[in-house]
């Protein structure tokens, strides 16, 4: 059931009291709205000495009155109209008249406090007496002061708070209805979720679930209602986590992963997320929250792990034996090659360096999602791992027929880094500069450093304003890689997103760039994990021509980005 219809949920108190305030100020009698049983929803408006002081005033007096104003509402509900009739602590002539909602009785109003004609004397002690006044001749003053009021004025009076209660009661229909259609609605929204919505009370038995819920569990929604959650947990772990999770004071939200069981008791993993539910006075009464099977995400989490594992032991380590093969016969060590051999083996050899790149692009790249990326860093020349870099990518640049133009200082910039993937993420670029350059084009490498407190020419390109931070008083200094082609270039609304991963470009100059996009993803992880920033800029002006064209991909490292490895 329902919790019953409550007058304050569809009227507000400070709405009624204004209607009391305007009445008493009309009519000059007292009033009030109490509940059915007498209890008062309202303040006393316009009340009597008599009545506040003495009639009211005793614990005999109170309940007399409640019982009056209880049997003024049952005896106006009994003939369905206002009524006038005699209190039953003082004698004082009152009225009531109900406030309705489609049959219910939600409140009464009650006005009066008059006389129609003065009370006997030894009445009215008696009735004082039976209610444990004890200054008698106080009540008698007080007495003689109550209004006195013909029986017609009285009768018109509660003419109009028949009115009255109309009024109120059309008011609190008209929020009745908007409630209860806001609430089909609501019903509809919530049943129309794939996900479980549970609500649960103070005591952690269900309240409500919806029918998806009540369908992933295998029951009905009545064969949950009122059942204690944990019910719905297959394990001793699950039970405790949420017990824990729902007696803790720390408030808000909370999350975790459970297992949960069906009507058939078989298993199955949830994720849920439940929220506190407060009342008037912000106690928490409950939770509700939202229970989601997560059994594909699951079985897909175990197919990524399962295919990780496939390319680290099935793919990488063949590949990996299959470049030291190919290095070992185009070195010459088994034999002279002639020109066309050497020229096969070494786009063979090409095409491992390749493989083996991408299978460990995709490795880091699942490494870094789940925390697992380590770098192993060294001190090394900065100019040394270009040239490892250009000369893996030589046979390419032949083929294409392009020219390297490389810019770098005489001087080594030693600098603190992980070899292996400042080394990939070098190919990358390269590659990419290779792959969208024109045949015969120009590609230019620039490598720069500015350590600081340094002021001498040639600093380093600037960061992007909004991605500097790194660059501080704490570092040593920094240097920059730029690899700049003549390729088709990349429109800007893609700067950002080309580092994303599985992005791939259409432009109207080429169909689109081929590849799966993680190359570049992987060039970002590798640079962000030594403290470095990459960025695009595209086009460029040709220095010679003074033609925009083509990209400038840009990767700054601090000297200290990455800790040695021990």
């Amino acid at each position: 059931m329902g919790r019953p219809i409550r007058l304050l949920d569809l009227v507000s108190r400070e709405k009624l009291e204004r209607i009391l305030e305007v009445f008493t100020e009309v009519a000059g009698v007292a009033s009030i709205i109490t509940y059915p049983d007498g209890h008062p929803i309202t303040d006393p408006h316009n009340f009597t000495p008599f009545c506040l002081n003495y009639c009211r005033a005793t614990p005999i007096g109170r309940s007399k009155c409640f019982e009056s104003d209880r049997y003024g509402g049952f005896e106006s509900a009994r003939v369905q109209a206002p009524i006038s009739y005699t209190c039953l602590n003082s004698g004082l002539a009152d009225c009531a008249a109900l406030v309705t909602i489609n049959g219910n009785h939600l409140a009464t109003v009650l006005c009066g406090q008059v006389l129609e004609e003065p009370i006997d004397t030894e009445i009215a002690i008696g009735r004082a007496k039976a209610i444990g006044i004890e200054d008698i001749d106080g009540y008698m003053r007080e007495l003689a002061n109550v209004p006195l009021m013909s029986r017609e004025r009285l009768l018109n009076i509660a003419n109009l708070m028949s009115e009255i209660t109309v009024t109120i009661s059309e008011l609190a229909l008209q929020k009745h209805i908007a409630q209860k259609n806001s609430q089909r609605y609501l019903c509809r929204l919530i049943n129309s979720v794939s996900d479980c919505i549970i609500s649960t009370n103070a005591d952690n038995t269900v309240g409500m679930v919806n029918q998806a819920g009540a369908a992933m569990f295998g029951y009905k929604t009545n064969q949950i209602i009122g059942q204690p959650v944990h019910m719905l947990l297959a394990d001793e772990r699950s039970r405790s986590t949420y017990l824990k999770n729902a007696a803790s004071n720390s408030g808000g939200n909370w999350r975790a992963d459970l297992t949960a069981i069906r009507a058939d008791f078989s298993t199955f993993p949830v994720q849920v997320s439940f929220s506190e539910i407060h009342d008037e006075q912000e106690s928490r009464v409950g939770y509700v929250g939202v229970i989601r099977d997560i059994s594909e995400e699951k079985r897909l989490e175990q197919m990524k792990e399962d295919l990780i594992r496939m390319i680290t032991h099935d793919l990488r380590n063949p590949v990996l034996s299959l470049e030291r093969a190919l290095q070992i016969v185009v070195g010459g060590s088994l034999g002279s090659l002639n020109r066309d051999q050497k020229n096969v083996m070494e786009l063979a050899l090409l095409t491992s360096h390749q493989l083996f790149g991408m299978v460990s692009d995709i490795l880091d790249i699942y490494r870094n999602e789940n925390g697992k990326l380590v770098l192993r860093c060294t001190q090394v020349a900065i100019q040394r791992v270009v040239e490892q870099s250009l000369k893996q990518m030589e046979l390419l640049t032949r083929e294409k027929r392009i020219t390297l133009q490389i810019e770098a200082p005489s001087a080594p910039l030693e600098i603190t880094i992980d070899q292996d993937r400042i080394r990939r993420t070098c190919i990358n670029l390269l590659d990419n500069a290779i792959k969208y350059s024109p045949e015969g084009g120009h590609i230019a490498i620039r490598i720069q450093g500015q350590r600081n407190g340094d002021d001498h020419p040639g600093r380093p390109p600037a960061v992007p304003p909004q991605d500097d931070s790194f660059m501080d008083a704490g570092q040593q200094g920094h240097v920059v890689v730029s690899v700049e082609d003549e390729g088709i270039g990349i429109p800007e609304t893609y700067h950002q997103c080309i580092f994303d991963k599985y992005c791939t470009l259409r432009t109207s100059e080429v169909a689109c760039r081929d590849g799966v996009g993680l190359g570049l993803a992987f060039c970002k992880l590798a640079i962000e994990a030594h403290g470095g920033r990459i960025w695009v800029e595209s086009p460029v002006m040709d220095s010679l021509s003074g033609v925009q064209r083509g990209c400038r991909f840009n990767f700054i490292l601090p000297f200290s980005g990455g800790k040695p490895a021990d």
